[in-house]
């Protein structure tokens, strides 16, 4: 049982063109196909590489190979990727089928924020959200129902100008209605992620957790903030993420602290946002690797939730990135180990760790960081992994793809 490269950056489509990439940061399954998102962080160029930003790239079948669906400019060199499904307009009318569209936010130096959407025709609609200062960049996407109006909403994280909403207008160019002004604004550090626990949306946002009050007239309120002080160099909270209560009754939040002391916590609304511990990921791996990082990242952007092959009991899976780096004064830059790791958490809050392995005829590129997994939407068998993450270091096409069976993913090794 083994992982097969499907993606090496630094190679081309069948039309030609040129595909590069530092990092995959999404796998995102859109209108029976699969698209990725890459990032052109610290990229090396040498001599006959071509300049390229952040790009889309899609695959179409099973069958087919990656082709560029969208090249950004060299200036846009990282990019979110998201897919989104409507069932009513912004006026709460039912569509006749729902609407799905694939939204791609790409980095900013110049403070310039847009979204772009793919139309069903193929083509690209950019469409401007807001203007600030320096670099500006949206990480994270989410569609909510406003329990008072009862209206379906986007919600587009934003750093710096804050937390946008918008509505699907059909009559305008990219399909969303964005509103002027953002519900949320005025913090430092990126949006990493939103979950909607209860009925009622949550964003994390370093190093804290907001809830929005629905209404005519939304606000967001902090209701948790991690009560021991966060290493500086952190993005604080990962992979928001909504999971059954332990009591059978309601939901907790999930969510991972990154930095030097990364662990899995359970946050529960029910008792006043209260944690509970559910595993320190450092002491974890180093009980597995019998060596104790320094160090952690564990999902990146978010957790993909999978039924198991043989039990249909379903589990979540998480990419984790650690160094063993001692100098914390800034992000580390060695120290990563490169092994592609990802964990599995099965319904009771029992973890594993994992490893792509592959048997390839050439040497297995640099696995650092597995950032993004995917269901295949081709015959939902199959599990697509991206990743790799620079730290702070030049590279040089390193954005990689493995896919496997679900059962291999999810085995025991042997």
């Amino acid at each position: 049982m083994h992982f097969r490269r499907v993606y090496q950056a630094g190679t081309w489509d069948v039309a030609g063109r040129y595909m590069g990439g530092t990092e995959i940061m999404h796998l995102v399954p859109h209108g029976g196909r699969l698209y990725a998102a890459t990032s052109t962080l610290q990229q090396v160029q040498e001599p006959g590489d071509p300049a390229v930003g952040a790009q889309v790239l899609v695959l179409e079948s099973a069958e087919s190979s990656w082709r560029v669906e969208r090249d950004f400019e060299p200036r846009h060199w990282r990019l979110t990727l998201d897919s989104l499904t409507f069932t009513e307009d912004g006026r709460g009318r039912r569509l006749p089928e729902p609407h799905s569209l694939l939204l791609a936010a790409p980095t900013e130096r110049t403070g310039r924020l847009a979204v772009e959407v793919r139309e069903e025709s193929g083509s690209w609609t950019r469409v401007p959200l807001a203007e600030g200062q320096g670099t500006a960049s949206i990480r994270s996407f989410c569609l909510y129902r406003d329990k008072v109006t009862g209206l379906e909403r986007l919600f587009a994280g934003t750093a710096p100008m804050g937390i946008f909403s918008g509505v699907l207008d059909l009559d305008v160019p990219g399909s969303i209605r964005w509103d002027t002004r953002p519900e949320l604004e005025g913090y430092r550090k990126r949006p990493m992620g939103f979950a909607e626990c209860n009925g009622v949306l949550h964003a994390i946002i370093h190093p804290g957790i907001y809830r929005r009050v629905d209404g005519e007239r939304p606000r967001w309120e902090q209701v948790y903030t991690f009560p021991e002080q966060v290493i500086p160099i952190s993005s604080g909270l990962r992979g928001l993420t909504a999971i059954p209560h332990p009591s059978g009754q309601g939901e907790v939040l999930l969510a991972v602290l990154e930095g030097d002391r990364a662990r899995l916590l359970r946050i529960d609304p029910s008792a006043s946002y209260r944690d509970t511990l559910e595993l320190d990921v450092l002491d974890f791996l180093g009980e597995r690797w019998r060596r104790r990082p320094s160090y952690a990242i564990a999902a990146y952007d978010d957790m993909t939730e999978l039924r198991h092959p043989e039990t249909g009991a379903p589990v979540l899976l998480m990419g984790v990135g650690a160094t063993f780096e001692a100098d914390l004064s800034t992000h580390p830059k060695q120290g990563w180990d490169p092994g592609g790791w990802y964990l599995i958490r099965h319904g009771e809050g029992r973890y594993a760790l994992r490893s792509i392995t592959a048997q390839e005829p050439v040497p297995m590129p640099p696995l650092v960081a597995t950032r993004s997994i995917a269901l295949s939407p081709f015959d939902g068998r199959t599990v697509f992994l991206g990743g790799y993450d620079p730290n702070m270091s030049p590279c040089r096409n390193t954005a990689w793809i493995f896919s496997a069976s679900l059962e291999t993913v999810l085995a025991t090794p042997s």
